[in-house]
């Protein structure tokens, strides 16, 4: 009974570890963003637009529910610029470091080797050297191919798109309003099967 019960636990975890994989990752993206400023102190109203370019790192884990939909979850070290146009033609350009959390439902459409990949979710974001900054959210989906290179390895490359849900905090001198922003982008992820 013993051995019986030894074999079952054993196959338990045998196929529980079949179901996961990580990947080292890396996500590029291009964000836009637009908005309006009013100032109480001289009661004028200014648009500002900008966009950003941002390189992301890190490693995604991933759990297999069945042969085509997993749930996964990545830790991400992002470093960005963003180049704000003002209307007195006054740029300026700012870097920012952040940690980044995607957690994503993913589909892959076939069993195929070579198949289309689609993902939706969340990404959630906290500034590294601001302690105070909010944890910033974005929706985002994620249409790409999944490439099967051997039962243990796999290649994901997938354009991506989302949408930021964050706005900046009114004070008392100025007030945001219609702040969009948005970014456009590919990750790449090489997915180790275990």
């Amino acid at each position: 009974m013993k051995t019986l019960f030894f074999f079952l636990a054993s196959s338990t975890f045998v196929l529980a570890q079949s179901r996961v994989s990580v990947a080292p990752t890396y996500w590029f993206n291009h964000g836009n963003y637009a908005y309006q400023v009013y100032s109480a102190y001289d009661g004028s109203e200014t648009k500002s637009s900008g966009y950003s370019l941002e390189s992301s790192a890190g490693l995604t884990a991933r759990y297999k529910f069945n042969r085509k939909w997993d749930f996964s979850i990545g830790v991400l070290y992002s470093r960005g610029t963003s180049y704000v146009k003002t209307p007195q033609s006054n740029d300026i350009k700012l870097t920012t470091e952040y940690i980044q959390l995607p957690v994503l439902i993913n589909y892959r459409l076939s069993e195929r080797r070579l198949a289309p990949y689609f993902s939706a979710g969340a990404i959630f974001g906290k500034n590294k050297s601001v302690s105070n900054d909010p944890v910033k959210t974005s929706a985002i989906v994620g249409i790409g191919l999944d490439y099967k290179i051997s039962s243990k390895l796999s290649w994901l490359i997938q354009p991506t798109a989302s949408y930021l849900f964050y706005k900046p905090d009114n004070t008392i001198l100025y007030q945001f309003r219609d702040y969009n922003s948005y970014n456009i982008g590919v990750q790449t992820q090489l997915i180790l099967h275990f």
